[in-house]
C-alpha cells in the first residue's frame, strides 16, 4: 500500500469514526447537580379599562420591543404573570334603595395562552388575583438533582424562540347587582387594572462541589506548551533550510500563476441574448449564482451556529450541524456524471439542474421555519441542513459546468475572480447581515429574510439561455436543428465514459497528483476551531452575538477576498508553492501566539488583530493551494480530476469539526489553540515534496 493510500483511509476512517461515535460529550452524560437561579419580572404592558358584563375581551402583547430587558435578566422566558386588580362599582338602582344594600360580588375571569401553554384563573371583587402561567420544571430550582445530564437540565430551563414573542390574554366580567324586594342595584360591568410581566430565569447549573457546569464550557484538561513547539519549530526550520538551501529541488521558484492569453476584444463582447454571446450576461449569471451559494454559507457557518452557541448548543451540537452542512460538498464530484448523462437540451444543458437546485434551497428554508425550539432538535435542523447543502452543492457543481461551457478562455482568472467575490458578498450577507439583525427579527426572521433573496437570484437563470436556439419556457419557439446539434454531441461524447474512467485513472498514477490528495484532506484540518470560537467569544469573553456576527460574517470575509487577492499577486511574484508553505507557517506560529497570550483574550483589540493576521495568511494559503491542485491536474479530466480535489477539502473540513467536540471534552481552550496550530503545519509537509510540473510533464509524455 502506498504511503499517500494509507493518508487517505486513515483520515477518512476517523471522520466517519467522528460521525457514527456517540459523541461521548460530558454535557450528555447523567450527573449530581445543583441549580443557582434568579426570577425577574420584565413588566410588558400596564393599564386600566372598564370591561362591560358578560363580554370577553381578548388582545396580545409581544415580548419583541422587550428583547434588551429580557436578555439582560438572563435571556430564559419562563413564564407570564397576568395580574388584575378590580373594586366594586354597583350603583343604587332606584328610589326605594337606602345605598347600604350588600354588593353582590362580581367574577373576574383571565386567561393567558402562548403557544400550546394555558392557563384560567378567576377571582370576586372586590380584591385582586394572579394568572401566574409558567412552563419550566420548578423543581428543578430546590435541591440536589440526580440521575440526569446537563443538557436535559438546560432543556427544561431554557426554551428560547418557543418562549418568545407573541402572549394571548383574554378578561372576562360575569357581574351581578344586588336584586331585593324592594331595591334592585344596577352593574354594568367592572373597571380592572391588568399588569402583564414575563417571568424571565438567570440560572446556573453548577457541580456537586459547586463549580459552575456551564453546558458550553470545553474541557479543563490542558498540555505543555514545549510538545507543540517542539513539533512546530522544527518545521519553521525546514522550511527556512529548503527555501535558502534547497529551492531548485523542492521547486519553490515555479510561477502557479495562469499563463498569460491575448485577449482578443471582440470575443468578449456584451452583443446577443444568451450567455455564449454575451460577455456581460456571463459575468452576471455566474456571479448572482455564487451570491445565491454564499448566503446560505454565510448564514450556516456564522448566524446559525452563533445562535445556537449563545442558545445553549455545546461544541458536539455544532460540530455535528457543520458536518452534516458540509458532507454534501464532500461528495459533489458525485454530481458531475449525473449533470452530464441527464440534460435536456432544448432548455440548456445546465439551466435546468441550476433551477432545480435552487427550487429545492428555496423549499428546504420553507420547511426550516416550521421547526420548533431549533437548539433542542439538533437532530433534525442538522438533516434539514445536510439536504438544504445537497442542493446547494448540486448549484455549485451546475454552475462550475456551466462556467467551463460558456466562458472563453481568457476569461477564466477575470470571471472566476469575480465569481469569488460574489460568493463572499453573499457570504458577508447571510453571515454580517442577518447576523446583525437576528436581535430584531429573531432567527425565524433571518430565514425567512433568505427566502426572497433566493428567489430574486433564481429569476437570472429562470430567464437567461444559455445558446441561440434554446427555450426559456415550454410553449416557446426554439431553433431546432441547433438544438439537435447540440443534443448529437452530448450523445457522442457520453459513449466515451470508459475512456474517461481511463484517463481519470492515469491521471492519479503521477505521484504529485497522489500528493495532491494528502494536501486537500489536510488543509482544513485546524478547523478545530470554527465550532470552538463562538463558545470562545459568546461565553468566556461575553461578546454580544451581533458583536460576533459582525466581525466573523463582515471583516473576516472581507480579509478573505484580500488575502485571496494578494496570495494569487504573490504566488505569481514569489512563486505559489513557496507563498504557501512560508503563509501556513506563519499562521501556524500566529496560532501558537493566540492561544498563549490568554491573558489578552479579553482585549477586543488583540483578539480582534490575531484574528485578522490569521485569515489573511490562511486565505493565501487556500488561493496558493486551489492553484498548485490545478497544476497537478491532467487537462484531459481537468472537471473531475480537479472537482474531486476541491470535494476533498470540504471532507478536511468536516474532519476538522469531527475532531473538534473530542479535543473540546477534554481540553482547555489554550490547547485546543495549540492542537490547531499543529494541523496547519501538516499542509507544510504534504505540499514541500510536489512537483507541480511532474504531470504535465510525464503525462505529456506518455500521451
Amino acid at each position: 500500500m502506498r504511503p499517500v493510500h494509507f493518508v487517505l483511509m486513515l483520515v477518512l476512517l476517523t471522520s466517519l469514526s467522528g460521525c457514527l461515535g456517540d459523541g461521548g460529550s460530558s454535557d450528555e452524560m447523567p450527573g449530581t447537580y445543583v441549580v443557582e437561579s434568579k426570577l425577574t419580572l420584565v413588566e410588558v404592558e400596564a393599564k386600566s379599562d372598564y370591561y362591560q358584563d358578560g363580554e370577553t375581551v381578548s388582545w396580545s402583547v409581544e415580548s419583541g420591543p422587550l428583547n434588551d430587558a429580557i436578555e439582560g435578566a438572563g435571556g430564559n422566558v419562563v413564564g407570564l404573570l397576568f395580574s388584575l386588580s378590580y373594586g366594586e362599582d354597583e350603583s343604587s338602582g332606584g328610589p326605594v334603595c337606602t345605598g347600604g344594600e350588600a354588593n353582590q360580588p362580581d367574577t373576574i375571569a383571565g386567561s393567558v395562552t402562548k403557544g400550546e401553554w394555558v392557563l384560567s384563573d378567576s377571582g370576586e371583587n372586590p380584591g385582586s388575583h394572579d394568572v401566574n402561567l409558567t412552563w419550566h420544571n420548578q423543581s428543578l430550582l430546590s435541591g440536589v438533582i440526580e440521575g440526569v445530564t446537563k443538557s436535559e437540565i438546560k432543556a427544561q430551563l431554557a426554551f428560547g424562540e418557543e418562549a418568545l414573542g407573541r402572549y394571548d390574554l383574554n378578561l372576562t366580567v360575569d357581574a351581578e347587582a344586588f336584586n331585593g324586594v324592594l331595591c334592585s342595584n344596577n352593574d354594568a360591568g367592572e373597571e380592572v387594572a391588568t399588569v402583564v410581566s414575563l417571568l424571565v430565569l438567570d440560572f446556573t447549573i453548577l457541580n456537586e462541589d459547586g463549580e459552575e457546569a456551564s453546558v458550553l464550557a470545553v474541557g479543563d484538561d490542558s498540555l505543555p506548551l514545549f510538545m507543540f513547539a517542539a513539533w512546530i519549530f522544527p518545521v519553521v526550520f525546514l522550511v527556512v533550510y529548503v527555501s535558502t538551501q534547497q529551492r531548485d529541488r523542492f521547486h519553490l521558484g515555479l510561477d502557479l500563476g495562469e499563463p498569460e492569453t491575448e485577449v482578443v476584444e471582440s470575443e468578449s463582447t456584451s452583443d446577443g441574448e444568451t450567455l455564449v454571446d454575451s460577455y456581460r450576461a456571463r459575468v452576471i449569471t455566474l456571479s448572482a449564482l455564487y451570491v445565491a451559494q454564499g448566503v446560505p454559507w454565510g448564514f450556516i457557518t456564522v448566524t446559525m451556529v452563533t445562535f445556537l452557541a449563545a442558545d445553549g448548543a455545546d461544541a458536539g451540537d455544532l460540530a455535528y450541524l457543520l458536518t452534516l452542512g458540509t458532507l454534501p460538498w464532500s461528495f459533489k464530484f458525485l454530481w458531475g456524471p449525473i449533470i452530464d448523462r441527464f440534460q435536456i437540451p432544448e432548455f440548456g444543458r445546465r439551466r435546468p439542474w441550476i433551477l432545480i437546485a435552487q427550487t429545492g434551497m428555496v423549499v428546504l428554508l420553507v420547511t426550516m421555519l416550521f421547526v420548533p425550539d431549533l437548539t433542542n432538535n439538533i437532530s433534525l435542523l442538522g438533516a434539514l441542513f445536510f439536504v438544504y447543502n445537497v442542493f446547494t452543492a448540486l448549484q455549485d457543481v451546475s454552475t462550475d459546468a456551466l462556467a467551463v461551457d460558456v466562458l472563453q478562455s481568457h476569461e477564466f482568472e477575470r470571471v472566476n475572480s469575480y465569481m469569488f467575490t460574489a460568493k463572499s458578498l453573499g457570504g458577508i450577507i447571510g453571515g454580517a447581515g442577518l447576523g446583525t439583525i437576528i436581535g430584531i427579527v429573531g432567527i425565524r426572521g433571518a430565514f425567512l429574510i433568505q427566502i426572497p433573496i433566493l428567489v430574486i437570484i433564481m429569476m437570472v437563470p429562470f430567464f437567461m439561455r444559455e445558446r441561440p436556439g434554446e427555450k426559456r419556457f415550454p410553449w416557446d419557439e426554439g431553433d431546432t436543428a441547433e438544438v439537435e446539434e447540440v443534443a448529437e454531441e452530448l450523445t457522442n461524447n457520453m459513449r466515451d465514459f470508459a475512456v474517461i474512467f481511463g484517463n481519470i485513472k492515469t491521471a492519479f498514477s503521477v505521484r504529485s497528483a497522489q500528493l495532491g490528495i494528502a494536501v486537500s484532506l489536510m488543509i482544513s484540518l485546524a478547523f478545530i476551531l470554527i465550532p470552538i470560537l463562538p463558545l470562545l467569544f459568546l461565553q468566556e469573553l461575553g461578546w454580544s452575538q451581533e458583536e460576533f456576527n459582525a466581525t466573523k460574517g463582515g471583516i473576516i470575509l472581507v480579509v478573505t477576498m484580500l488575502g485571496a487577492m494578494a496570495g494569487g499577486e504573490l504566488g505569481r511574484r514569489f512563486g505559489g508553492k513557496s507563498m504557501l508553505m512560508y503563509a501556513a507557517v506563519c499562521a501556524s506560529l500566529t496560532t501558537l501566539a493566540w492561544g498563549m497570550f490568554d491573558n489578552l483574550w479579553s482585549e477586543g483589540w488583540f483578539m480582534m488583530l490575531v484574528w485578522l493576521i490569521h485569515t489573511f495568511l490562511w486565505s493565501i494559503v487556500s488561493i496558493c493551494a486551489y492553484s498548485l491542485m490545478m497544476r497537478v491536474t491532467w487537462a484531459e479530466v481537468g472537471g473531475t480530476q480537479f472537482t474531486g480535489y476541491m470535494a476533498m477539502m470540504n471532507l478536511s473540513a468536516i474532519m476538522g469539526y469531527q475532531l473538534a467536540p473530542v479535543f473540546a471534552e477534554r481540553y482547555n481552550y489554550q490547547t485546543i489553540f495549540y492542537i490547531a496550530a499543529v494541523l496547519e503545519t501538516f499542509v507544510v509537509l504534504a505540499v514541500l515534496f510536489i512537483d507541480p510540473e511532474e504531470t504535465d510533464r510525464t503525462l505529456k509524455t506518455a500521451v
